[in-house]
């Protein structure tokens, strides 16, 4: 270490120590992440920007050059996301990263021409910090809490590998400390208390705590330090709910505010610091909920303003901090890239050593946050549905009119999906991607569900009632209904009801309750690269890959009633600033009284044909009458030499015979199969 750094104490996630194991393991097992962390290195030694990092908020792939200087008040294409992460500084870390990869000083002396620069552009003084109080404490654009904090702590991991550059003098060691002291001064000062409701407040107080914490002789880091534990934890009391999802509703966010916990969490146990136990607890539920949402392919469900982002890292890491073998087992097998630097050689060790251990059970429903998730195996082929019971975001920003909604994948191929963000811009492409037509829920009257205000709020937002949750060893079943629809004149009850009869198909039953005539649409929206085709005599949807080949699976999709059906274009955006064009399929009818969409979704592996009959049938009172359908819809689904018949009641619980068997309840269900004994259960009472 040069000679001009003072010894402190607490020590960062590497040294140079941990240099030569962490360049070895990371050239061997993660060679193209390697790879994108020089190429974007390289870009910015020559002043040149893009944002492709997986967990980049706001990613932008094109490259954005400066001569010079960088403008850093820039905002591509009228952006103010560009602005940010450009401030945010994910490249400075990168560039401490390609310096210990190389040894190439060019990179230590491209962080340095950064830091100065930037220093020098962006002073901040104390009148504008307390005048910034009517605006939150967001000084101006280069100076907004959260991208504040965002940004020290990629400065840090920068500076813990550039420092052992000769490059690195007397001068930049004072220079990095008095900018370290001002991010101090700022981040303590500007915190509000709408910030605790808010990923703000974790994304401003993770770099409080690493700045606090390692630059421990600064005159006021004991008292940042102290402020930063407690607003953690108060924090997590708020933001995070029992069941470990974060309020704001969103796979995004719910990762932002995780990777905080886990960073300020890891530093502090590298440093033999205890937290509050609340901060560990709520750590490790939160990456309980991630398990239960993470979809087979690895990726995060693209709920509200979210990417659709490979979530094995923040597994990974999860396994390694509370040793579990069931975040590993649908994490990496080998610890990931950024894992390898937060943990060293002995991380790495212990990850190999962990047991991957499949969870206990494969469907989950959180039901804090309202989100229930049926799969059949926890394997990359499995079969998984989610369903949306959940109220829209406690702060109503990043939140989409999507309360009912479902996506499903199948045999490694995602059919249908939440269409994702694209933008944070006041534009047509905002409100598109935001409003309930992009998701796969019904609509009455052609009316959204929630009033669309602008990109951060909304009126009337639809709310969740009702909603109720059973899993078994042969069925899910899930229900909720919402109140989207009693602002209109002539009033709608919604009820949306799931049944998953495991391990084969999903029955989805739209229930419409009203005393005059409306129009129903049930829009369906599929993954980019889907073609649909229609086959008007069985009522029949078949959804296969655009470049259909025997090793490609399908998605059957069976109407039980005539309804009609059109094909509509839409888009699809899996990144920030990025979409794609793909097609949805939009189901309708009209009527009064009680009128359904009761539709079977049925994925068939490659060259997978079973023989499939869709019908509606009927059955008896406990007394061995009749019931008419206005009293109770029974559905019989033939399958292969299995005969599946679901019975829906709508006079609540009664005695009901159908399929042979006599049960009481509200939702009933019984198997036949040849050969095996008959089965049946009752689903809701």
């Amino acid at each position: 270490m040069n000679a001009h750094i003072k010894h402190r104490p607490n020590t960062f996630f590497w040294n140079e120590a941990d240099r030569e194991f962490i360049v070895t393991t990371a050239l061997k097992h993660w060679p193209d992440e390697v790879k994108e962390v020089l190429h974007r290195a390289d870009l910015a030694l020559e002043l040149t920007f893009i944002f492709t990092h997986r967990w980049d908020m706001e990613r932008c792939t094109d490259p954005v050059t400066f001569v010079n200087t960088v403008d850093w008040n820039y905002r591509h294409n009228e952006d103010l996301e560009w602005l940010v992460m450009l401030n945010r500084a994910r490249y400075m870390g990168e560039l401490g990263q390609a310096y210990w990869l190389t040894g190439d000083e060019s990179y230590a002396a491209g962080y340095i021409r950064l830091m100065k620069d930037w220093i020098q552009s962006n002073a901040l003084t104390e009148e504008e910090l307390e005048s910034s109080a009517t605006r939150a404490f967001n000084v101006k654009d280069t100076w907004r809490k959260l991208d504040s904090g965002i940004r020290i702590t990629h400065w840090l991991k920068g500076y813990y590998c550039i420092r052992s550059s000769e490059a690195w003098g007397e001068e930049e060691e004072q220079l990095f400390r008095s900018s370290v002291q001002l991010h101090g001064v700022y981040l303590s000062r500007a915190y509000t208390v709408h910030d605790a409701q808010s990923n703000w407040g974790y994304l401003e107080t993770n770099g409080l705590l690493q700045l606090a914490l390692l630059f421990s002789d600064l005159e006021q880091s004991q008292a940042w330090l102290k402020t930063a534990i407690a607003r953690l934890t108060d924090m997590a009391k708020i933001q995070v709910f029992p069941d470990g999802m974060h309020n704001e509703q969103c796979t995004m966010y719910h990762h932002e505010v995780l990777h905080c916990l886990f960073e300020s969490l890891a530093l502090c146990q590298r440093n033999h610091m205890d937290l509050p136990a609340e901060v560990a607890d709520t750590l490790n539920r939160m990456y309980s909920a991630t398990l239960a949402f993470i979809q087979p392919n690895g990726t995060q469900p693209m709920l509200g303003d979210s990417d659709g982002t490979d979530v094995r890292d923040v597994l990974a890491r999860g396994a390694v901090l509370f040793q579990r073998g069931d975040l590993k087992s649908q994490a990496y097998p080998t610890l990931d890239y950024d894992g390898l630097w937060y943990f060293g050689a002995t991380g790495w060790r212990n990850y190999d050593e962990l047991p991957a251990i499949a969870p206990a059970v494969a469907s989950i429903y959180l039901e804090d946050s309202g989100y229930a998730f049926m799969r059949s195996d926890w394997s990359s082929d499995a079969k998984y549905l989610l369903f949306d019971a959940g109220h829209m975001d406690v702060i109503r920003a990043h939140g989409h009119d999507d309360v009912l909604h479902i996506s499903l994948s199948a045999y490694g191929q995602e059919f249908l999906i939440d269409p994702g963000r694209y933008t944070y811009m006041e534009n047509e492409m905002r409100h598109y991607f935001k409003t309930s037509w992009q998701h796969n829920t019904l609509h009455v009257d052609r009316k959204a569900m929630s009033n669309y205000v602008d990109s951060w709020n909304w009126k009337d937002e639809a709310n969740p009632i009702g909603a109720f949750w059973r899993s078994h060893v042969s069925y899910d079943y899930a229900e909720a209904s919402h109140d989207g629809y009693w602002k209109l004149e002539s009033p709608v009850q919604v009820k949306r009801q799931i049944v998953f009869v495991k391990p084969s198909y999903w029955i989805v039953i739209d229930t419409c309750l009203s005393k005059d005539a409306h129009h129903y649409e049930l829009p369906l929206h599929f993954a980019e690269g889907l073609t649909l085709t229609e086959n008007q005599d069985r009522h029949e949807l078949i959804a296969t890959s655009e470049k259909a080949s025997i090793c490609d699976p399908s998605l059957r999709i069976f109407s039980l009633r005539p309804v009609g059906m059109a094909f509509e274009p839409s888009w699809v955006s899996r990144h920030y600033n990025e979409k794609s064009p793909a097609v949805k399929a939009v189901l309708s009818q009209s009527g009064r009284g009680i009128t359904q969409f009761i539709t079977l979704l049925y994925p068939e592996r490659p060259n997978e044909h079973t023989k499939l009959y869709f019908k509606e049938t009927s059955c008896l009172d406990s007394y061995g009458k009749e019931v008419t359908s206005d009293k109770a819809t029974v559905i019989e689904i033939q399958h292969g030499v299995v005969t599946d018949t679901l019975l829906l009641s709508h006079q609540g619980p009664k005695g009901y015979q159908f399929a042979g068997v006599h049960r009481s309840g509200t939702v009933l269900l019984a198997r036949q199969d040849v050969g095996k004994k008959s089965e049946s259960w009752t689903l809701k009472i």
